[in-house]
């Protein structure tokens, strides 16, 4: 079923601009404020400097922070390792490119982001981007949230769809709360009950963001991750000798079928293709090698010992990944 786009009003994009927190033209500026409010980070703009501008709006519901933050730029945010806190975010409009504990995302007005606590984290943003983003510090969130106590992080995956009723249901009641403050917030942020009852309600909302499905997810995200890591140790260990596909597939713990999968999705290739790639890498630097120093080998031996015993098809898949023959690296001075 398809969905349409996120229904946000053209005023939206100004949400909270009655609450300024940083307005600057000045790149080392606006990287040492917006630091300041949220986390340490590089920031380099990559296009359209001419239009940069950071703007930052935040209203603080005792201690969870609802901000909107543009820079008018194509820009490459680097916080290295973040602070302790979560960080749900979601373009209301442009969009952005999450790298985070090795995984990559996109999030546009259909697409809300989790930056998990002290996760390693870059993000590039479109000039257009304009960001809502709800920070939660970690501390909080694990005493009001059930799931999450008892644990050093609640594995939130890094992207979740607005196309799941859950989720909208969450983040449009975030955006009336966040428009509400932004007509009214003199009325609502003088009464510290009001603000409690808010925090409350983003807080128990999250809830609706980590279901059961979201842990099994992740289980099995966790589960490839590490036949991955098992199959690539035995494939490097093993790095004399040709390997068959179900031997791997037994030290990885994980069906050949699987295995398959798991190696096409990382690497565009099967096991076997990528020990055979590593063993032909293995082959070339130790031809380079021999004829840098001058010393007398022959190829023939060199990819006996890494595991071709075919030399036709040897030379074949060498000069496929090299351009040349064996004898011609070994040539080289």
């Amino acid at each position: 079923m398809s969905f349409p786009a996120f229904p946000l009003p053209h005023t939206d994009v100004h949400l909270l601009d009655n609450y300024p927190l940083i307005r600057t033209r000045k790149l080392d500026e606006a990287r040492e404020l917006i630091g300041l409010a949220l986390s340490p980070h590089r920031l380099d703009i990559t296009a359209h400097a001419q239009r940069f501008e950071a703007r930052h709006n935040q209203v603080r519901l005792n201690q969870v922070s609802l901000n909107v933050l543009a820079y008018g730029a194509d820009v490459t945010i680097d916080p290295g390792v973040r602070g302790d806190f979560y960080l749900f975010q979601l373009p209301l409009r442009g969009s952005a490119v999450l790298q985070s504990n090795g995984q990559q995302a996109q999030l546009d007005n259909r697409t809300m982001g989790v930056l998990l606590p002290r996760a390693h984290t870059t993000m590039e943003w479109s000039s257009d981007c304009v960001m809502l983003m709800v920070l939660v510090p970690s501390k909080l969130l694990h005493q009001r949230l059930p799931a999450a106590r008892g644990q050093a992080c609640l594995p939130f995956p890094l992207t979740q769809s607005l196309n799941n009723p859950a989720v909208s249901a969450w983040w449009t009641a975030l955006v009336d709360m966040t428009r509400n403050l932004d007509r009214h917030g003199e009325q609502w942020l003088t009464l510290p009950a009001a603000q409690s009852a808010m925090e409350s309600f983003l807080l128990s909302g999250v809830s609706l963001l980590h279901s059961p499905g979201s842990d099994k997810q992740l289980a099995g995200q966790q589960k490839s991750k590490l036949a991955l890591q098992r199959a690539l140790d035995f494939i490097h260990a093993q790095g004399h000798r040709s390997l068959k596909l179900q031997e791997v597939a037994e030290v990885a713990c994980v069906s050949p079928r699987t295995l398959e999968h798991i190696f096409h999705s990382r690497f565009g290739m099967s096991p076997l293709t990528y020990g055979r790639c590593m063993r032909l890498d293995q082959v070339h630097q130790t031809l380079l090698s021999m004829a840098a120093t001058g010393e007398q080998t022959s190829v023939t031996q060199i990819a006996l010992q890494n595991g071709f015993i075919h030399m036709g098809r040897f030379a074949a898949y060498y000069k496929a990944r090299f351009g040349c023959a064996p004898s011609d690296t070994l040539r080289v001075n």
